[in-house]
């Protein structure tokens, strides 16, 4: 480890104000889509309202219940920022080092992808972020891109080269390893390379932690793009199969509902499937949809994408 990677992020003395409090702006944009009747019930009359409009490029919500805040990403800008109930949206951490994903760990705390340091980093959401992982079986990590946290405490992650090779979300470099991996930081923290995938991105487990979900996102023709499922059972991942595909666009964040159902970006907007694979509906987003994430009731759906952070209220 060198003292760069080791070194956190300088804290601010006073966090921006990006956004006032006040209620969302509508957003013109089609309804859902029902493809199928079961769909309908959850979706009801949703509407898409808009909550920020203002960043580069929008990634990594993940719902931060302890400060019932919406964590996310503005990668370009190298910002983690929040919306809080009241409408206002604040920077938690700025100047960051192309922060992407995002989650919260059992004891509230925040975890990131960092694109720039190629590691998995930790904080308070006030300023500063720490490296926890950096390398994964003797070799340097790629620039980690998506990533969860399990009941356990382990922390998933996806760690494609797309931040080594976007010089507007990361910083130019080469795969150490060769390979483009879905990895695991156990609770003593190991970091182990579980399943290569050409490109991944987005990962979820299925309400009973038995089926993983990945999303493979190549670029260049080195595999089918995909959301891929796996069974897991407790210490390896095994069974990998095609789960879906996207009609428009790539899967490229997605999340997993208590029913087990998959809500996936696209090009289109956000793509519903059971979990058997049906699509279920479509929830057009007025440009590329990104990412997606629930709140704790999963009463809404906070969707990012381009500049924007948009919110679903569900029946």
């Amino acid at each position: 480890m060198t003292d760069a990677q080791a070194t956190p992020l300088a804290p601010l003395l006073t966090p921006a104000r990006l956004r006032q409090p006040g209620p969302p702006e509508r957003t013109e944009v089609a309804p859902p889509t029902i493809h199928h009747a079961a769909a309908g019930a959850v979706l009801g009359e949703a509407r898409l309202v808009t909550l920020y409009d203002g960043a580069s490029w929008s990634e990594g919500p993940t719902w931060w219940a302890r400060e019932r805040t919406l964590v996310w990403s503005d990668i370009v800008g190298r910002r983690v920022l929040g919306w809080r109930e009241d409408g206002a949206v604040d920077v938690l951490l700025d100047a960051t080092p192309f922060i992407n994903g995002n989650a919260v760990l059992p004891d509230g705390t925040l975890v990131h992808c960092e694109h720039g340091r190629r590691a998995i980093s930790r904080s308070d959401g006030t300023g500063v972020a720490t490296p926890i992982a950096w390398a994964a079986e003797g070799s340097r990590l790629n620039a980690p891109n998506d990533l969860i946290v399990t009941p356990d405490g382990a922390i998933w992650f996806s760690d494609p080269t797309f931040g080594l090779e976007n010089p507007k979300q990361g910083v130019p470099g080469r795969s150490e390893s060769g390979r483009t991996a879905i990895c695991r930081i156990d609770e003593d923290g190991t970091v182990r390379r579980m399943v290569d995938m050409a490109q991944p991105n987005g990962l979820a487990f299925s309400p009973d932690r038995r089926t993983f979900y990945a999303s493979q996102t190549p670029e260049h023709g080195e595999g089918e793009v995909a959301i891929c499922a796996f069974d897991w059972d407790g210490t390896a991942l095994s069974n990998r199969r095609r789960f879906a595909t996207m009609a428009e666009g790539i899967p490229d964040g997605f999340t997993i509902d208590r029913r087990g159902w998959l809500w996936s970006s696209s090009a289109k907007g956000v793509e519903l499937f059971d979990d058997d694979g049906t699509h279920l509906a479509t929830v057009p987003t007025p440009e590329t949809c990104s990412n997606c994430t629930f709140d704790a009731d999963e009463m809404r759906l906070f969707v990012t994408g381009g500049a924007h952070l948009w919110m679903l209220p569900l029946a």
